[in-house]
């Protein structure tokens, strides 16, 4: 068994330590048979777009915890504990979706449960990923763009001009320079002194 170090501040009985990554466990229990969601909270990093990404996060992985039990409220009080920052702009994704096809933003109670919700549906495995913005980015609407910008990207290519055809003869003529300069390189030469 792993070395165990309490957290008061979240009231959480151990904690493994990995690098740049956590995993807390809750109620210490030693089944992999767990009812509850396996949460991933990414958090201290930050949101680029054009192929929507979380930079340089710090990542947790907290397990044996009922969020169900929970209300929005209580969630985002519990995340701030839990990161030790502030934590307005939550948003989720499941693992099998890239951030730009499905991050989502929890803002109230309806869209906390959707998301409780969508974390035990089968093809996610009881695992979601929760991203923390700090930089309160206009991160759906970036998703919004990428989109659209990938829509007009498969027009232009169907649109393509395919009755175009490369020459087999480039002629290409190559203009000399006249002012071509030597560097003596030698200790005693006249560039070094």
């Amino acid at each position: 068994m792993s070395r165990c170090y309490p957290i008061e501040a979240i009231g959480a009985n151990c904690l493994k330590l990995k690098p740049r990554l956590e995993i807390v466990d809750f109620n210490m229990s030693e089944s992999s048979n767990s009812t509850y969601l396996t949460i991933d909270f990414h958090y201290n990093g930050m949101f680029a777009p054009n192929t929507l990404v979380y930079l340089d996060p710090t990542r947790m992985s907290v397990r044996d915890v009922d969020f169900g039990g929970m209300n929005y409220r209580e969630f985002v009080l519990w995340v701030t504990k839990l990161t030790r920052g502030r934590c307005e702009n939550l948003y989720y994704c499941s693992r099998n979706e890239t951030l730009a096809e499905g991050i989502r933003r929890i803002d109230n109670d309806a869209d906390y449960f959707k998301f409780i919700e969508d974390g035990y549906m089968p093809k996610n495995e009881l695992r979601m990923n929760v991203y923390i913005d700090h930089q309160n980015e206009p991160i759906l609407d970036w998703d919004d763009k990428e989109v659209l910008a990938g829509d007009e990207c498969s027009e232009l290519v169907e649109n393509d001009d395919t009755n175009s055809h490369i020459s087999d003869i480039n002629e290409c003529e190559h203009e000399l320079d006249e002012d071509v300069h030597n560097f003596d390189k030698t200790i005693d030469g006249e560039f070094l002194n």
